[in-house]
């Protein structure tokens, strides 16, 4: 699905206009009557008393048109202006025609649902002073809550909310998702997201999100060599899990073989865990990390369809050598992760150097130390961290989170839809390595297999919320659905 800016959307409704098929005041109507159906699809307003809150501006008009509709549909509406009559031909229009609709002065607690239409895509400050007091009031009521647009209080290309902001639970957007509605403030009070059709073609996209992955059938005639070898350099004393989640998860993606450099202190708790693994055992450093030292690591790359570093590795010295010295040897696809980002937050630049194509998967704290900022720094520009680190160093960065951003050198930039918060636990982000590594072994290139992965990681963690709630699921359920 594209992901469009304001000013993309601006000129898309322009060029509606322009080439003939729409004016204003009907794309106006057609966002308006298209609001009120959803809304009342998911509330069925018919019968229930609905408030319908109308800034001065376009929104304002939106909010106007799906304020007759809601009554021709069995509602009782009132309007209210909290900025006062509309300002702009079209709005004032609507507002004009209006019939059968109550406006009042106060927003009172007696209503069934509360509608937002005060600022749209339009706006570009923080909401303060007497109408963040009124949005406020709105929150407070005991009701259901839809915003037309985009939430009042939510900036449309940065997801920032700063000041007041309409909680809401359903909002209804038009001809495309923009991107408050996958950054991590803006996010947070959009509740369900429907796009509504109202016929307006994208004039271009600024972002996509990820589409669901297409696997090819596979030969009757196949053997485990045909679906790859995936090396993974994980776990330390202490940290076995990490490992066993990190296999089990490449294991259960489809991968042929798994390869696991296990320390050999965490040997024999890792092997009765993941008995389908292939284990070479290697010395155990005094940090509890492999050991740098054993040639077994570097010697089991050649083997190898793909190299996965750094899953409970340890941020220790032997990491750091472990894996600049992986970089150096392989020119085959590397996914790091974890401790194998901490390492490379020491010194990044052997990025530059390395002949593998390189995966990245940090989250905010291991991107931030990557980028030498904080890590509000990089959850208020998560794209630009993440288009930034990809083009400076040439990899594919994977930097996670609610929607997490997926961006390769070339400055493409996908957004994912699936997961949900009980992913938030330990060791979902080595369950999602794991995946990354055993796709790229399947075929799939670096940035596919980054998206592909993401994609279904997130896809079975709502499949595990749906079966144990998102409180009590675990890193190891998400496994088992997929």
């Amino acid at each position: 699905m594209m992901v469009l800016t304001k000013a993309l959307i601006q000129k898309s409704e322009e060029n509606a206009v322009k080439n003939g098929g729409f004016s204003f005041s009907s794309l106006m109507s057609a966002a308006g009557k298209a609001a009120a159906d959803i809304i009342n699809q998911n509330f069925n307003a018919s019968g229930k008393r609905v408030l319908v809150a109308c800034g001065n501006g376009n929104n304002g008009g939106d909010g106007f048109v799906a304020a007759g509709r809601l009554k021709e549909l069995g509602a009782e509406v009132d309007i209210i202006l909290p900025m006062g009559a509309p300002r702009t031909e079209n709005a004032a229009y609507y507002y004009s025609v209006l019939r059968g609709v109550n406006e009042v002065s106060e927003a009172e607690n007696s209503y069934d649902i509360v509608i937002d239409a005060i600022f749209g895509i339009g706006l570009n400050r923080a909401v303060t002073g007497e109408i963040a007091e009124f949005i406020e009031k709105l929150n407070s009521l005991n009701a259901l809550r839809a915003a037309i647009d985009i939430p009042s209080g939510v900036l449309c290309d940065s997801g920032y909310a700063d000041g007041a902001v309409f909680c809401a639970d359903l909002t209804v957007t038009f001809i495309a998702l923009k991107p408050c509605f996958l950054l991590p403030e803006g996010s947070d009070y959009c509740g369900k997201t429907v796009v509504a059709d109202i016929g307006v073609t994208p004039a271009g996209y600024e972002y996509l999100t990820i589409e669901k992955p297409e696997f090819k059938k596979r030969k009757h005639n196949s053997h485990k060599g045909n679906f790859g070898t995936a090396l993974l350099i994980c776990g330390s004393y202490g940290m076995a899990g990490a490992a066993v989640l990190a296999a089990r998860g490449a294991l259960r993606s489809g991968v042929g073989i798994v390869k696991s450099v296990i320390c050999r202190d965490i040997y024999q708790g890792f092997t009765a865990a993941v008995p389908e693994a292939v284990c070479i055992p290697v010395k155990t450093s005094k940090s509890g990390s492999p050991d740098y030292t054993d040639e077994k690591i570097y010697t089991a790359v050649s083997s190898a369809s793909a190299v996965l570093i750094g899953c409970g590795l340890g941020d220790t010295a032997d990491t750091a050598l472990i894996l600049e010295k992986i970089l150096n040897i392989c020119k085959k696809p590397i996914i790091i992760d974890a401790d194998g980002i901490n390492a490379l937050a020491k010194n990044i630049n052997i990025l530059r150097e390395t002949k593998a194509p390189v995966i990245i998967t940090p989250h905010p704290g291991e991107m931030a130390r990557l980028c030498g900022v904080t890590v509000p720094q990089i959850e208020r520009d998560r794209v630009g961290f993440a288009r930034k680190i990809s083009a400076d160093y040439g990899c594919v960065t994977v930097l996670k989170g609610a929607n997490t951003v997926v961006a390769d050198k070339d400055g493409c930039v996908y957004f994912n839809t699936t997961g949900n918060p009980g992913m938030s636990k330990a060791g979902s982000g080595d369950v999602l390595a794991g995946i990354t590594v055993s796709l790229v072994c399947q075929g799939f290139s670096p940035f596919e297999a980054a998206k592909a992965a993401v994609y279904l990681h997130g896809e079975a963690g709502d499949r595990a919320a749906e079966k144990r709630s998102e409180r009590s699921m675990l890193a190891s359920d998400l496994i088992e659905e997929l």
